[in-house]
């Protein structure tokens, strides 16, 4: 899977007026723990940059992001996340982008932005919401990539917080393989880029249903 921030402007036409509130709001958290079998460490390896620059670049690149606020709010953000990206982190890229793609096909009235942020405890997940001013957090809580008979896979345990209710809605753990799920996710059969994307593939109705007003049979 390649898509990324310029997805969204494909959807900037949908657009026809400022709107003065958004819903659903939601951010995706970074992995709280992440493990990996050594075997991998080379493959893992790849996703890991770290981007250096400068504000006037920044100040310049977020200028072409348009004036529709939510849009320009969600691609800022992953402006800034894509800045410093590890094999975690991309699974958080990964995610933002499908869970916003499906999301806009049922509302162009939403912000679903992600952060470089990590929790563990619910506790934590509030003030969060506060801080970036959202409804519903999602929060993959754990990581793990791992070989088994031969075999790479990944399983990752996601919670989805709501915020107004102070509760957890949704607990699982997702596991991919490297099988290819094609369509969006489409990706290179054996690669760990397919285990992320199967694990988004099995986990991304379950988000949704979450969400109230995020998805229809």
């Amino acid at each position: 899977m390649r898509l990324s921030y310029l997805t969204l402007a494909l959807f900037v036409s949908l657009l026809t007026f400022r709107q003065k509130s958004f819903k659903p709001t939601i951010v995706i958290l970074d992995p709280y723990e992440t493990k990996y079998d050594s075997s991998l460490l080379t493959k893992i390896e790849e996703y890991t940059y770290d981007a250096f620059i400068t504000p006037e670049n920044e100040k310049t690149v977020t200028r072409q992001f348009g004036k529709r606020e939510n849009i320009q709010i969600m691609n800022v953000a992953e402006f800034r996340f894509r800045k410093k990206m590890n094999f975690s982190s991309y699974f958080t890229l990964s995610l933002n982008t499908m869970l916003t793609y499906a999301i806009f096909g049922q509302t162009n009235k939403c912000i679903v932005i992600l952060v470089y942020i990590s929790s563990g405890e619910i506790n934590s997940l509030k003030p969060i919401a506060k801080k970036h001013n959202v409804q519903w957090i999602v929060n993959p809580i754990s990581s793990n990539a791992y070989v088994k008979d031969g075999n790479k896979f990944m399983t990752v345990r996601i919670q989805v917080f709501d915020s107004k209710k102070n509760k957890i809605v949704l607990d699982r753990e997702y596991t991919g393989d490297t099988k290819n799920p094609g369509f969006e996710l489409s990706c290179e059969s054996g690669t760990l880029e397919c285990t992320v994307n199967n694990v988004i593939n099995s986990s991304l109705h379950d988000i949704l249903l979450s969400i109230p007003g995020t998805y229809q049979n």
